[in-house]
């Protein structure tokens, strides 16, 4: 498995960031690497979208976890391989939330592909989180 991750702490609420991860409207103003997105139904388990990245075609993808203000994840299969996108808001002491974004990349190409695919999907991971934080805080 291949696997990245990365954290920033700000001065937000998880309802604050989850109010944008709800709406995939939204994913376009604080992801800059899709073009285009798409969810058929209500963000809850099983639901299933399609996401284009910049210079894409457009990619499948389903929601596999959801729990409101805490955590969402979804999954993507690909060309022999699953990418999975877990996004996790940790609410901090202070009154700040941790945002956490990982994602796991597995499937029978994993080997081969992850370790050139996975970094050109997380590259943008960071000035994400920095506009989604930004975001949430102007709401």
């Amino acid at each position: 498995m291949w696997e990245y991750e990365h954290s920033l702490v700000a001065d937000v609420t998880p309802e604050a960031v989850w109010a944008l991860y709800r709406d995939p409207e939204s994913w376009l103003r604080w992801d800059h690497g899709l073009a285009a997105i798409a969810l058929h139904g209500p963000f809850e388990v099983g639901t299933k979208g399609v996401l284009t990245p910049k210079g894409q075609d457009e990619l499948p993808f389903t929601l596999t976890e959801v729990e409101p203000d805490r955590r969402f994840a979804d999954e993507t299969a690909v060309n022999g391989l699953v990418l999975h996108f877990i996004h996790t808001l940790e609410p901090q002491e202070d009154g700040r939330t941790r945002i956490t974004h990982r994602v796991e990349i597995t499937g029978p190409a994993a080997p081969d592909l992850a370790p050139h695919v996975g970094p050109a999907v997380t590259a943008g991971i960071p000035a994400t989180l920095t506009r989604l934080a930004d975001l949430a805080a102007a709401a």
